[in-house]
């Protein structure tokens, strides 16, 4: 039983460079290729078909040389939805035009072994069926001129129908099936140039478009494509400060290899930035290249050598990140005088005590004595909690003189959990005994003790984490000790989320009455309660 090593594995590329390693790829590999589309027509918006770029008189040479390979007019648009819109609805017979056109490149070149039709930027799904119809007409009038004559067409990446990523929809891979003897799909492109860095091809979007496509069309139609080239990006100021319209800068494999060996610099290839290789790494998962340009060290959250709760380590998208979902209190007391606890057994009304906490109840109210034995300005710290949102006013003096402690913000980071606040700051304080009384304002708070000290101070604290680096010096591409012309600098990418829509738990989760107005500012937008 025989095997045909050559199925599925067939190679279609374009003469779209017009440079010389393209001239030298074509006679070194072109044993290796099975259709080239031959990048030397554009189609106007009249229909008119006009011949720039690669030259076929340039050509003819690797045509006699490789006959096995199948040679195709490739027409395109440019990208441009004017061209492309005028073709499908044929406004002013630009169809009838274009198809005109088609044969008479056809009879100009009778060698050729068919028709590339690439073109691009068409509009949305509402206009897939005479998107369809025209590709149909072109297909009709290719196979009409002489059925030997083969038809390739270039379509967008897409993962299903309505699934482009580039707004494309009008494109529905099970319709034009029937269209084509061959399809390239041009699945790269997921990041360009105005995009965030990124993948050009991730792995997850390509394997959608093949699982996709083979489901729709004859997979033995179909060439998938894959980038031969990739972007440098410029994140650091905005593209019009950089004298652009768009972030990235494209780059062949030949080039992005020499910026990662240090071959080119950002100092136009010239002192002061010395040529030094950068930070780069091939990513397993989408089998693609990175490189980051002028970094030389480089670490994820997880890298830190230690880092404090409420800091928490996670992943997403295989990428390593610390983030924190809540905050701590960090305190400081300096010279503490009396600590004490919740419990006393001076009270009246309802009050528990169990563990040195003091819960209030009707009417509840505690009392309790401390003493300095010297006259003095000190802080008085309370330690207290909210158990519930309903749950959230107490009473505080210290002799005499009232603080009234409540709280209804509902990002604050303390609900049910123990806080420290300050009773009292720089209070001047004379040898001998004071007194504190704590009294109900809502019923269920609870009191676990006071401080007193020289000093109080406290923050809501997200954690710290801590990243132990080595700048040193490095070896150019001649050897020479270096390092970067403007030193080293320090940068963290960060993730800041807008706001979302908020779900707000109002109360302990009881629906006895509707969420009162006061428990929120609009800023902008509207808000409701819903039940």
């Amino acid at each position: 039983m025989s095997y045909d090593y050559l199925k599925g594995r067939k190679c279609m590329v374009w003469t779209f460079m017009g440079n010389s390693r393209m001239y030298q790829a074509l006679a070194a590999y072109g044993d290796r290729l099975s259709q080239v589309g031959l990048f030397s027509f554009k189609v106007s918006r009249t229909g008119v078909i006009t011949e720039s770029g690669v030259a076929i008189s340039n050509m003819l040479a690797y045509i006699n040389r490789w006959p096995h390979i199948k040679w195709l007019l490739t027409i395109s648009n440019d990208g441009t939805n004017s061209i492309f819109a005028a073709l499908r609805d044929n406004t002013d017979g630009a169809q009838d035009t274009f198809l005109s056109e088609i044969v008479r490149i056809m009879e100009k070149y009778p060698w050729c072994d068919g028709i590339d039709i690439d073109l691009e930027k068409g509009d949305g799904y509402s206009t897939h069926a005479a998107s369809t119809a025209m590709f149909r007409n072109i297909y009709n009038t290719v196979k009409g001129y002489d059925s030997s004559k083969l038809m390739n067409i270039c379509l967008p990446g897409m993962n299903s129908i309505n699934g482009s990523v580039g707004g494309e929809n009008w494109c529905v891979y099970g319709d034009l099936n029937a269209y084509c003897d061959t399809a390239a799909i041009m699945s790269y492109g997921m990041a360009w140039a105005g995009s965030a860095p990124g993948a050009v091809s991730p792995r997850d979007w390509l394997e959608g478009i093949y699982d996709y496509a083979v489901t729709v069309m004859n997979p033995e139609k179909i060439f998938f494509g894959l980038p031969a080239y990739g972007w440098n990006w410029q994140i650091y100021d905005l593209p019009a400060n950089l004298g652009k319209t768009y972030r990235g800068t494209s780059n062949t494999y030949y080039a992005a290899k020499n910026w990662m060996t240090g071959q080119y610099n950002f100092t136009d290839d010239a002192p002061p930035q010395p040529f030094i290789p950068i930070l780069a790494y091939w990513d397993d998962y989408d089998m693609v290249p990175w490189a980051l340009p002028q970094v030389y060290d480089f670490m994820e959250g997880r890298d830190a050598t230690s880092y404090e709760y409420p800091l928490m380590n996670g992943t997403y998208n295989r990428r390593h990140y610390l983030t924190a979902y809540s905050k701590e209190q960090p305190t400081e007391f300096d010279s503490i005088y009396v600590d004490a606890d919740g419990t006393t057994s001076s009270y009246s009304g309802i009050v528990s005590f169990e563990n040195g906490v003091a819960t209030l109840g009707d009417a509840g109210s505690a009392t309790y004595t401390f003493s300095v034995s010297s006259a003095g300005t000190y802080d008085i710290a309370i330690r207290l909690c909210y158990p519930f949102w309903d749950k959230n006013g107490i009473y505080v003096s210290i002799d005499g003189n009232q603080t009234h402690f409540t709280e209804s913000r509902l990002w604050w980071p303390y609900w049910k959990s123990t806080f420290w606040t300050t009773l009292a700051s720089s209070i001047s304080l004379s040898a001998g005994t004071h007194t504190i009384v704590i009294s109900v304002d809502v019923k269920g708070v609870q009191f676990y003790g006071y401080r007193v000290c020289s000093s109080f101070s406290e923050a809501p604290s997200a954690g710290t984490a801590t990243f132990t680096l080595s700048p040193r010096h490095f070896i150019d591409v001649d050897g020479n000790e270096c390092q970067p012309d403007r030193a080293f600098k320090l940068t963290c990418e960060m993730l800041r989320r807008k706001p979302d829509s908020a779900l707000i738990w109002y109360e302990d989760f009881r629906d006895y009455g509707v969420l009162q107005t006061n428990y929120w500012t609009t800023l902008s937008g509207s808000w409701t309660v819903w039940r």
